[in-house]
């Protein structure tokens, strides 16, 4: 059963492309690499209890100063009505991830949503005592399951809290933010829009397609070159 305020399944997927280029647009260091549709053992782990979790996607951040992987979870909601059990449960998929693999220990964990969590604690969800909170917080079976019924270690806790990334990317946001996106082997301008778009091309293709040729130096908005990076607008979804 969906649980109110998050959006179908295609209108979640579309914001995730849509996330996943802002964040490619706009940190200059990192790209994307797979995603958890079309490779599942890339972003999965195995919780305490011994079930599988995922992550939406897997990434690089490609820095001089730092090397790592960026696991991201991506939430499309209409309203933040149940943002915040979701976070608790990112969190609780980080710290396994992290903790109980000795590769992922200095990764970072990206948590991405359209919405503001609409809470109290604020920016305090980062904070060293809200992550603890949550991981030792006994009531909450789903993060039971995934960290186990055994203490949590709060010195490996503080060495996580920095690499926890929360990004609020609105839909206006998404709408006036550079969207980079690299072509995959077949695709075409309208492929690519739909992915965007839940299904469904915006408005005026035809122009919009041509705008998007020549913005990126494109021959025709017909002929894409699989691997070409493109910049692309996003023109929103609806409900």
């Amino acid at each position: 059963m969906a649980i109110a305020g998050e959006v179908n399944q295609a209108i979640g997927r579309a914001y995730q492309f849509a996330f996943i280029a802002a964040l490619e647009g706009n940190i200059k260091h990192f790209e994307s690499k797979f995603i958890v549709e079309r490779e599942p053992e890339k972003t999965s782990f195995i919780g305490r209890s011994g079930t599988s979790f995922s992550f939406d996607f897997n990434g690089v951040y490609s820095h001089p100063w730092r090397s790592c992987e960026v696991f991201g979870e991506c939430k499309g909601y209409s309203k933040a009505y149940d943002l915040l059990h979701e976070f608790r449960l990112f969190l609780a998929r980080s710290y396994v991830a992290s903790s109980d693999n000795v590769r992922h220990r200095r990764d970072m964990f990206w948590f991405i949503t359209n919405v503001s969590f609409g809470c109290s604690e604020g920016a305090d969800i980062r904070s060293f005592d809200f992550v603890m909170r949550t991981l030792a917080e006994t009531s909450n079976g789903e993060v039971r399951e995934i960290v186990g019924n055994g203490n949590i270690d709060e010195a490996f806790v503080r060495s996580l809290v920095p690499n926890i990334g929360v990004f609020i990317l609105t839909d206006s946001y998404l709408m006036n933010a550079n969207l980079s996106y690299k072509v995959e082997a077949g695709e075409t301008l309208w492929a690519i829009l739909k992915k965007f778009h839940a299904g469904k091309a915006p408005s005026d293709f035809r122009t919009k397609a041509d705008q998007i040729a020549v913005s990126n130096g494109l021959p025709s908005p017909d002929k894409v070159r699989s691997g070409k990076r493109l910049s692309l607008p996003w023109y929103g979804l609806g409900s």
